[in-house]
């Protein structure tokens, strides 16, 4: 069968009729069409863009902030490493139980300031005086 419905004549039966492709030629176009559709893909363009770039600019926060992070914890670290060196001395074993649990060697004499006024320290039962900032 061939566009218009007719069959093909006995002796046309094998041929078959290629597509037109010299008609799509000559298909006309309005410019002001090409020109709409260019400027839907510009604007596409751009606000997927303007997207990308928004959320680039996020992960880039959230990789500022872990860095932050990161940095506060290794210093804290460093800190506690510091701490357990300290406190795996010695002498640190001694201040502590001397001053928290009231240890003393063998042959030292404890003495207990009764009125610290004497001395030119607060009173013990008084808060401490908030320091002036110096000038």
């Amino acid at each position: 069968m061939d566009a218009q419905g007719n069959r093909p004549a006995e002796g046309e039966k094998g041929k078959r009729r290629a597509p037109a492709l010299w008609r799509l030629k000559q298909v006309r176009v309005p410019w002001y069409t090409v020109a709409a559709a260019f400027c839907a893909i510009v604007l596409m363009g751009w606000v997927l863009a303007g997207s990308y770039d928004a959320g680039i600019e996020r992960m880039r926060g959230a990789i500022a902030q872990a860095g932050d992070l990161v940095f506060q914890k290794e210093q804290e670290v460093l800190r506690l490493t510091e701490q357990v060196k300290l406190a795996s001395t010695d002498q640190f074993i001694a201040g502590e139980a001397r001053n928290k649990y009231g240890y003393l060697f063998p042959g030292e004499i404890r003495f207990v300031v009764t009125n610290p006024e004497v001395l030119g320290l607060p009173p013990r039962d008084a808060p401490a005086a908030p320091q002036a900032p110096a000038p």
